[in-house]
């Protein structure tokens, strides 16, 4: 930061000094700069206030800066940031998971947390994911259970592709029913048996994925279920 002393940043001679009106043989000069936090001192009656200190001086409102803190550019989970599921936990709100591509959170006082993610009408689908880590303290087999909505086209907007730790690398085709929020176990709907979807699990941190099917399906919630040893 810069800046200005004005005219105390001067020295000042005696009389006999440079520009005086005789010259003596040894001329005494004295520095009356202010000292380096005397200037601070100058300004403890508008701290103390709380008062603007804008329009001090132009060096200073030339060097001040903002103190307003950084705003972030979306929630927790948003597309490009960082997880921030709990760590140690099996269970994680979808807005919280790894955002990508057209999924975005939406504010909703039925879902859980601050809100559900969902690929908006009409955007169509293309390699978008939540990414959820989960982490697993026992080794045993376990099942996805999660917390969604279809979309206003039943029927069209109840599917995504499901994946841990990206196997397969196509995707589970995944789909239900129900336009309002409820609990379901995640199953392989191409599947002859439909059965509940399995997985054996090491200790570890595991990627549970939701990949866009069908653009309008509402994700809320993922959890890992230990079903068995």
């Amino acid at each position: 930061m810069t800046s200005s002393l004005g005219p105390a940043g001067a020295k000042r001679c005696g009389a006999g000094g440079e520009g005086g009106a005789a010259s003596l043989p040894h001329t005494t000069c004295v520095d009356v700069r202010l000292p380096r936090w005397g200037r601070w001192i100058a300004l403890l009656p508008a701290l103390v206030c709380a008062c603007s200190l804008e329009g001090l001086s132009d060096a200073w409102d030339a060097s001040s800066t903002s103190t307003e803190l950084p705003t972030s550019t979306g929630g927790a989970g948003a597309t490009g940031g960082g997880s921030d599921c709990l760590p140690g936990s099996l269970a994680c709100e979808a807005e919280d998971c790894n955002l990508s591509g057209s999924f975005v959170e939406v504010p909703d006082p039925m879902a859980h947390g601050t809100g559900y993610v969902v690929v908006p009408e009409e955007s169509d689908c293309d390699d978008d994911r939540v990414e959820c880590p989960l982490d697993v303290s026992e080794a045993g087999t376990y099942q996805i259970k999660a917390r969604l909505a279809a979309g206003p086209l039943e029927g069209e907007d109840s599917s995504f592709w499901i994946r841990v730790d990206f196997e397969p690398s196509e995707g589970y085709r995944y789909e239900f029913t129900g336009t309002e929020f409820h609990f379901d176990y995640v199953n392989d709907s191409e599947s002859d048996t439909t059965n509940l979807l399995t997985f054996a699990l090491e200790p570890g941190t595991h990627i549970v994925s939701f990949a866009c099917r069908e653009d309008g399906s509402k994700l809320d919630s993922v959890e890992l279920v230990r079903i068995s040893p």
